[in-house]
């Protein structure tokens, strides 16, 4: 499983992801020519992120591939593109991309500006945990109604 630390707003401390993948492993473009996009979706709110590396590192081929992202804090632009995403919409909420379980997956392709995983390949799965900076997990309020004790029940014999 990934881990992914979010930005700290307090201080405006943008944080470097480093992962470390075998994504390579199914790869059909050559590794001069291949570009990799990344989609990261929330298990809380159903919501994808979609952005392509900012450094792709093969000093480990063929074992595994590391892949830099930055993550940066809620009053900066993100740019996709170039590797840099935030988790907070644009009302400096979590409420998009909250904290806590995603599923991500990680794709081939040969354009370096391609954020629509329709054009490019598969290449692996998985799970990653998105924590805030201090390590924490902050919730969304979950749109659901819980049990309410005064509902009366009946067990029939």
């Amino acid at each position: 499983m990934l881990q992914i630390r979010n930005a700290n707003n307090t201080t405006n401390t943008d944080v470097t992801q480093n992962i470390y993948v075998t994504a390579n492993d199914l790869q059909t473009i050559a590794q001069a020519s291949v570009y990799y996009l990344i989609e990261l979706t929330s298990l809380g709110s159903k919501n994808s992120l979609y952005f392509l590396p900012e450094a792709v590192s093969i000093t480990n081929l063929p074992r595994y591939i590391g892949i830099r992202f930055t993550v940066i804090d809620k009053d900066e632009t993100a740019s996709p593109t170039t590797g840099r995403i935030k988790f907070y919409d644009a009302t400096g909420k979590l409420d998009t991309y909250p904290m806590g379980f995603y599923t991500y997956n990680i794709y081939e392709q040969t354009s370096n500006s391609n954020l629509d995983p329709a054009n490019a390949t598969l290449l692996q799965e998985g799970m990653a945990y998105v924590r805030d900076y201090s390590g924490n997990m902050e919730e969304v309020t979950p749109d659901f109604n819980e049990y309410n004790a005064s509902t009366t029940q009946y067990v029939y014999p």
